[in-house]
């Protein structure tokens, strides 16, 4: 089946990492979602191994898959990432903006390496899961220009209620998980909205 899967028009393995597959769930309700391919996490099986064959099979597969005039976002979706127990958000690499085979091949390599840190070798055991289970896919996903970009949680992190929280910064993402920028913030409780961001241009 080769290593790499159109997640936007069908439904994928498990091999395809939770993000990846969480995108195509929302892809399968009706919600728009860019253009997304993912990597499977043979690959990287692969690669920790230092297969030899892999670099010139992935480059032609991507060769094949991406149009070279479009810019990509490259990034990870591991088995153990966003799940119901850990979220791993800002633990491994994202590439934005990535245009050409080279340049996207070098950004999964990137992904790649950023499972192996000692940060996430230090948030894995402070988690209790061994280094062995970490599978990493990579999710190759056509560049949008964002208004704002955030992340959904559906426990408060501070108090740990039930509680859905939503931060958002303006722009790319990476400014909130990577570069720890103070988000807009809203909360919902059993409905109702408790806390609202001002300036966002949202609501």
């Amino acid at each position: 089946m080769g290593l790499i899967v159109n997640i936007t028009r069908q439904h994928p393995p498990a091999s395809v990492g939770n993000k990846a597959f969480n995108l195509r769930k929302l892809a399968g309700i009706g919600m728009r979602t860019p253009q997304t391919f993912a990597i499977k996490w043979e690959a990287y099986q692969r690669y920790v191994k230092d297969d030899d064959l892999l670099i010139d099979e992935l480059k032609a597969e991507i060769t094949e898959t991406i149009d070279p005039g479009r810019t990509y976002a490259v990034r990870s979706s591991a088995n153990i990432e966003d799940s119901m127990e850990r979220s791993f958000a800002g633990q491994f690499k994202s590439v934005l903006h990535v245009q050409g085979v080279d340049n996207i091949l070098q950004a999964v390599w990137a992904v790649w390496s950023s499972a192996q840190t000692p940060a996430v070798k230090t948030y894995l055991e402070r988690h209790d899961v061994p280094t062995s289970e970490l599978a990493m896919a990579v999710i190759i996903q056509e560049m949008v220009k964002p208004v704002l970009s955030g992340v959904a949680l559906s426990r408060n992190p501070v108090t740990g209620g039930d509680d859905i929280v939503v931060e958002a910064v303006k722009g790319e993402g990476t400014q909130l998980v990577q570069s720890g920028a103070t988000p807009f913030r809203w909360v919902n409780k059993k409905g109702y909205w408790v806390e609202k961001a001002e300036g966002a241009g949202a609501d």
